[in-house]
């Protein structure tokens, strides 16, 4: 398995691995039609171009094929979201997730607190997070593309991690 940063030639493999993820993730936690509005719009070419040169996003590889991508984001000098862990269904439980946290956490310059928001209901999300030290910090209600939803906020102070 090797990390790396992802390149314009990765746009198609990221849009393929976003799409079966979140209908495998999101099947009972959002409506597919709510998704796909999603995935069009987030997950376009274009968009993808665009956050290529000013995001961080990593593909991680098996056997020469990209199976997972991550991406984050600098909130203020000492702070960071992630914004992005996604691995092909066929290909999580094998460390694909684990490895891609670490290639962020490798990356991310002088920063000493990350979080992330997960939509409540998405077990494997929180249970992940949980692992890696990340703490339930609140729960706040939002409008996802006309869908109402349930997010958790976890937090980690990199010290924290183990």
């Amino acid at each position: 398995m090797f990390c790396r940063r992802a390149v314009k030639e990765d746009i198609e493999d990221i849009r393929e691995i976003a799409v079966q993820s979140w209908h495998d993730t999101y099947e009972e936690l959002i409506p597919r039609k709510t998704q796909d509005a999603f995935l069009e719009k987030a997950y376009n070419v274009r968009q993808l171009e665009k956050r290529l040169q000013r995001s961080n996003i990593f593909v991680c590889e098996k056997a020469g094929r990209v199976i997972g991508f991550a991406g984050y984001f600098q909130e203020t000098p000492n702070a960071a979201e992630v914004s992005a862990i996604y691995v092909l269904p066929g290909a999580q439980r094998e460390g694909v997730g684990s490895a891609l946290m670490r290639h962020l956490w490798a990356h991310m310059q002088n920063v000493n607190e990350v979080h992330v928001d997960v939509e409540a209901g998405n077990e494997k999300a929180e249970s992940f997070y949980k692992q890696r030290g990340f703490r339930e910090e609140s729960e706040f209600d939002e409008v996802f593309e006309g869908h109402p939803l349930r997010t958790k906020r976890f937090r980690l102070k990199l010290q924290e991690q183990s």
